[in-house]
């Protein structure tokens, strides 16, 4: 509210002035002018006046032209990162000893967690196959249910005889190790089949001999498909900042249906729900009241995709009807504090499976909504405003300002303002007494302006009043503000009511 102020009355009172003193300075004759001078001729609606306020407060229109401030803050995403991590920590190393021609082995995996297909996105696959047999053999070894682009990963070759003595002949890349980048492994049965051939001249089938082992290492993995057990995901704590009540000194206001809008966005391919781990306000009072209601006890569920690469967005509104929110604005509150973390599979149902990507993330977006429809009483506040004036203005004498408003918007508002030193003495006073700038527009039953008001103000700057403002390093201004008839009905702010505001100058310039 204060910006409202200073865009349409400070400016022309130190800075108009100035330019007027330079187009109306007479050379080599002195002499004392009075010079009445039209400054400012503008009309604005509120959106215009407010401007981009902060990166974190937008002013926003609904449907109907009511405007809404609306504050904004989204946590830092988190990650599914924690299951990845567990998996590689439970496959850096994975050796398949291969004693039969065909096996299965189980692949460890955290507890509650069956997983259906993985895809790996690095790991390497190394192999040592030896001819203990006095005669030459064929090899092959085959996984099954580990495959790229559909086919199966099949290791084979010829080996000699063994003479009996020395190390036998074998088939082996330790040297190089195979690149399982881009491979899947389809683990449906919940472990990894094994096939080994090794067969002599005359097709007869062969046992494994002694050291016959392959080895995984360094996997990881970039898609999980399954069912990941019951996971929570921790959220992370912030704080989002309401700087409407930031410089409150005192009286009263309401909003009609505030509202707090909790937004996640989630690129988890799983059944999920939000967990409100915090959600409190602290107040200009310095008290913290706690956000209560269904949401606070029991979370919420937030959509999930279906494919990968896509995201869904789910959005959870806390109001009236189901928290104690009017209580908390009552209460006049400066910040909003949270931590919205994620329970994937809340409902533990292995039946559901889902999937995760490498990338799969989500987010909170919360918005503390406050509608311009209200009441407001002698709802005041306090803000300062350093200045610089200097001599920059010495050859003015006296100024009086006229400021006439003509207002469509549903509220008084009225200021006082004090000049101060560096050392905190006060100067002089910018009005006598408090001044009302603004007069409220009459509202109909709906609470909508039905007329326009118009105001006229005179402020009168003395000599003396002059000297004290030029030694002058802060402004301090109390606004107060009240909707129609007193703040007893509430009133609708829209985007369609305008505020003309047109300032004169009388300037008496002593001219050099």
């Amino acid at each position: 509210m204060q910006k409202l102020l200073l865009l349409f009355f400070l400016p022309p009172l130190f800075s108009g002035c100035s330019d007027l003193v330079e187009d109306f300075t007479v050379d080599e004759v002195r002499l004392e002018a009075e010079y009445a001078v039209p400054l400012v001729d503008s009309r604005v609606n509120l959106p215009e006046l407010l401007g981009e306020i902060d990166e974190q407060v937008t002013l926003t229109v609904d449907p109907d032209g009511l405007l809404r401030f609306n504050y904004t803050d989204t946590v830092p995403s988190v990650t599914g990162e924690a299951l990845f991590t567990q998996l590689r920590n439970l496959t850096s190393i994975l050796p398949l000893p291969i004693t039969s021609r065909s096996r299965t082995i189980p692949l460890p995996l955290p507890n509650n967690v069956r997983l259906d297909v993985l895809s790996l996105k690095r790991g390497a696959f190394t192999y040592s196959l030896p001819n203990t047999y006095d005669i030459p053999v064929t090899v092959a070894l085959t996984f099954p249910n580990l495959s790229r682009n559909g086919t199966p990963l099949r290791i084979s070759g010829e080996l000699p005889a063994y003479s009996g003595s020395g190390t036998p002949p074998t088939l082996t890349n330790v040297d190089a190790p195979l690149d399982l980048t881009g491979y899947d492994l389809d683990f449906g049965s919940g472990s990894i089949t094994v096939n080994y051939a090794i067969d002599g001249p005359d097709g007869q089938a062969l046992d494994p001999g002694a050291n016959t082992v392959a080895l995984l290492s360094n996997l990881d993995f970039s898609y999980l498909e399954g069912y990941f057990g019951v996971q929570a995901y921790a959220g992370v704590d912030d704080v989002l900042r309401i700087d409407f009540f930031e410089n409150y000194l005192g009286g009263d206001i309401s909003f009609v249906k505030p509202r707090i809008r909790v937004t996640v966005r989630n690129s988890f391919g799983v059944p999920s729900r939000a967990v409100i781990d915090e959600l409190y306000i602290t107040t200009v009072a310095g008290d913290t009241l706690a956000v209560e209601g269904r949401v606070v006890d029991e979370g919420f569920a937030f959509d999930y995709p279906k494919r990968p690469g896509e995201q869904e967005f789910t959005e959870y509104i806390i109001d009236e009807t189901n928290s104690n929110v009017l209580d908390l604005i009552a209460a006049k509150p400066v910040a909003l504090h949270y931590r919205i973390s994620a329970l994937i599979n809340p409902d533990a149902d292995p039946s559901v499976t889902g999937f995760l990507v490498d990338t799969s993330s989500y987010d909170a977006t919360v918005n503390v909504e406050l509608p311009l429809y209200g009441a407001a009483d002698d709802f005041r506040i306090r803000d300062s405003f350093p200045i610089n004036l200097g001599d920059r203005y010495g050859e003015i004498t006296a100024a009086t300002l006229r400021v006439t408003t003509d207002n469509e918007i549903p509220f008084d508002l009225s200021l006082t303002g004090t000049f101060f030193d560096e050392s905190g003495t006060a100067l002089a006073d910018l009005t006598e007494g408090e001044l009302r700038i603004i007069e409220a527009s009459p509202v109909d039953a709906d609470g909508n302006a039905a007329d326009t008001m118009t105001t006229t103000n005179d402020i009168a700057f003395t000599g003396q009043q002059l000297d004290a403002i030029r030694r002058a390093t802060t402004l301090i201004l109390e606004t107060t503000f009240a909707t129609s008839a007193g703040g007893t009905q509430a009133v609708r702010v829209r985007e369609d009511q305008a505020l003309r505001v047109r300032i004169g100058a009388r300037l008496n310039v002593q001219n050099q």
